[in-house]
């Protein structure tokens, strides 16, 4: 079931992408040039990719924005905020980048993470109007229990841990439950995410019947 959601959630995010390039034979309005998701990976480290069992080194991560594609990666889609690379031969783990611009100054917050399998990753970064780069927290993880419905407990021999990933339109907080022979599904009752508003994540808290 978690890796159901991730797969889902990547071929969400392509599908965005995809969708967004439809409309980019507009004429543009002439404004102000803003930083975008290629100039904004450029400068990013390939620590995100360390996550994967491909990796990326810098020589292949010059390839893969040089030419579309690698040995192990290749970009499947890309607007001027949302950057997704899918691995090769199978396209079933992916990462991908989405840029959150401050509405207050020139700064723009890039959430970059995991997608694909049952444990995701995430790093957020910053850079100001100068270039320069620099990490930034990610949200603190919610507790468990906030997952769960009224009355509702883990069974005594599961254990949890909850993960802060990438989601669509901001980040997303994901449940993992395990026992000592495995990975264990339990149903929650609550979805948690974090939206941008422009200045900071805000968390929210949905039933998940709403939040499908």
């Amino acid at each position: 079931m978690v890796y159901q959601r991730a797969h889902t959630l990547f071929l969400a995010l392509a599908f965005a992408v995809v969708s967004a390039l439809a409309f980019q034979h507009a004429p543009a309005v002439a404004a102000a040039p803003e930083r975008n998701a290629r100039e904004f990976f450029t400068s990013l480290p390939e620590s995100i990719f360390e996550n994967t069992p491909e990796g990326l080194t810098p020589a292949e991560k010059q390839k893969l924005l040089a030419n579309g594609q690698s040995d192990f990666w290749e970009i499947a889609g890309e607007t001027e905020d949302i950057m997704v690379f899918a691995n090769l031969p199978f396209h079933d783990i992916a990462v991908a980048l989405r840029l959150f611009r401050h509405t207050s100054d020139a700064s723009v917050d890039a959430a970059i993470g995991t997608l694909g399998g049952s444990v995701c990753t995430v790093e957020l970064w910053r850079m100001d109007a100068s270039g320069r780069l620099v990490p930034v927290d990610t949200p603190p993880e919610p507790a468990v229990e906030e997952f769960l419905g009224k009355d509702q407990k883990l069974p005594p021999d599961v254990q949890a841990t909850v993960m802060i990933c990438l989601g669509l339109g901001g980040l997303r907080a994901q449940p993992l439950f395990w026992t000592s022979t495995g990975m264990a599904h339990v149903p929650v009752a609550y979805d948690i995410g974090y939206q941008w508003n422009g200045k900071r994540f805000e968390k929210y808290v949905q039933p998940v019947s709403d939040a499908q």
